[in-house]
């Protein structure tokens, strides 16, 4: 690797695990002075390992596994993450492990083209409902189609309505009820739409026939717990219409 570019990787790494001055000099204030010069050193080297998975460019792994640093299956998840294809394909030669969670990962970052390539090795990359749930939570509709249109179908359950609701991705919301048969749901649907304050959210899922069940006492402190005095307000008066009492 030239130096340039080992110097930016470097960088790069430094940058995501930097320490605060003020906490270094604190550790280093209990230690000896030799061994605070020993210690500043070894300190930085084991947050900058720490680090190096959470950058997952190409170049930055590539210097860390140069310095015997060690990964594990989130260093592909954090790559999938960030649409990093080309360090995903690299990890890939090297036998680095990866799961289910790296499809959900790539899905909730919106990079199709990420999660089309984990599929398309031999064998494929698994997934399972956290992939569907990763593309509602994070509102990439075209992620969703895509893995619900192959043979078989990406594997959805009510968690990928929760996690369309939280969000506030109706139109995420919208499609997943209209497919045949429509994808379940259940209180907690409404419950994340309260706790994000999406109240148009909400609005629709009670608005449906039959409508989307909830408990209206959990929704209302989901409302009142996410600052969202409208949907608070919303709730209490369906409350009132039905004749019960918060």
């Amino acid at each position: 690797m030239p130096p340039t570019t080992r110097a930016a990787a470097r960088a790069r790494i430094a940058a995501a695990a930097g320490t605060p001055h003020d906490l270094l000099a604190r550790i280093c204030s209990f230690l000896p002075p030799g061994a605070a010069i020993l210690t500043v050193p070894r300190l930085n080297k084991a947050l900058a390992a720490a680090a190096a998975p959470r950058v997952a460019d190409l170049e930055a792994l590539q210097y860390a596994l140069a310095l015997g640093f060690p990964w594990d299956e989130e260093t592909c998840n954090a790559a999938a993450r960030r649409g990093h294809l080309d360090a995903l394909q690299w990890l890939c030669a090297q036998y680095c492990p990866w799961g289910p969670r790296t499809c959900a990962a790539a899905a909730y970052g919106g990079h199709l083209a990420v999660l089309q390539w984990l599929r398309a090795q031999d064998p494929p990359c698994p997934w399972d409902e956290e992939t569907c749930g990763g593309a509602a939570r994070g509102g990439h509709l075209a992620v969703l189609q895509w893995a619900r249109a192959q043979d078989p179908p990406c594997c959805w359950d009510k968690r990928t309505c929760r996690d369309a609701a939280r969000g506030g991705h109706l139109t995420v919301l919208q499609w997943v009820r209209a497919q045949q048969p429509p994808c379940p749901w259940d209180e907690e649907t409404c419950r994340a739409a309260a706790w994000g304050g999406h109240l148009a959210v909400l609005q629709w899922a009670r608005a449906q026939e039959p409508p989307c069940p909830w408990d209206k006492w959990q929704c209302c402190h989901a409302a009142g717990a996410a600052s969202s005095p409208a949907t608070a307000k919303w709730i209490r008066a369906q409350v009132a219409l039905e004749g019960a009492a918060l």
